[in-house]
Parts: structure tokens; sequence; C-alpha cells
């Protein structure tokens, strides 16, 4: 029985919180256009294109929620993303110098903006 309740307990050990690997003390903003985006389980990731201040393409990883969640929340298909210029707010990774992000808020050249995470006036992505 021991055995048993110690087993079942492993998966949620497996399980991360975002402020592990993201500064949900910070917010970042950055513009590119998006390279590919994947509606995935455990989190979507985007990658997007941005050009540096020194003029370098730099790919940036954006984590959000789970594939079903950005889904529903969006309603989009993945070809709807690719090649799209976009702005991303969100909160850094931890790693200094990092190019990745737990997204927040998602903005189209249109307006449409969309919240994949910790959004303003809300909790933090965790």
């Amino acid at each position: 029985m021991t055995l048993a309740l110690a087993l079942s307990a492993v998966p949620l050990l497996a399980h991360h919180s975002f402020n592990t690997f993201f500064d949900i003390s910070r917010t970042v903003q950055i513009e590119g256009v998006v390279k590919s985006f994947k509606l995935v389980s455990p989190h979507s990731e985007m990658i997007v294109e941005v050009t540096d201040a020194s003029g370098k393409v730099v790919d940036w990883r954006i984590t959000a929620r789970t594939g079903a969640v950005a889904a529903r929340q969006a309603g989009w298909k993945t070809e709807e993303f690719v090649g799209k210029k976009v702005k991303v707010e969100g909160n850094p990774t931890r790693r200094e110098g990092g190019t990745a992000m737990a997204a927040g808020v998602v903005t189209f050249p249109d307006g449409k903006v969309v919240c994949l995470g910790g959004c303003p006036g809300g909790p933090p992505i965790q």
C-alpha cells in the first residue's frame, strides 16, 4: 500500500511550474514574424524570428498554454500563424541572454489580440 501511494505521486513531481523556467516578475515584448506554431501538449510552441539591435535574425521560442486550450481560445489553425508579423508580450526565460518566453499577449497588425498565458489584469502564467 505504501509503495502504491509513493508511486502514484511520481507523475505530480514530473509536471513543472512555469516560474521554474520563466521570470514571472518581469515582462518583455518582442516583434517579429512567426516561423512556426505547434498546437501540442503539454504546451503549444511558437517560434518568432526577431531582428535584434545588430540586425541579426534570432529565433525566439514562445511557450503557451496547452494546445487544446490555445486552440479553443484562439480558434486558430497553425497555418494561420506562419508568416504573420506579431508582437508578443510575456515572461522571459530565467536564462541570462536567453531568447525564450512564456506567452502572455499576442497582437497582430490588424489589432487582433489573443491571450495565450498570463495576461495583464490576470494572474501570471503558472
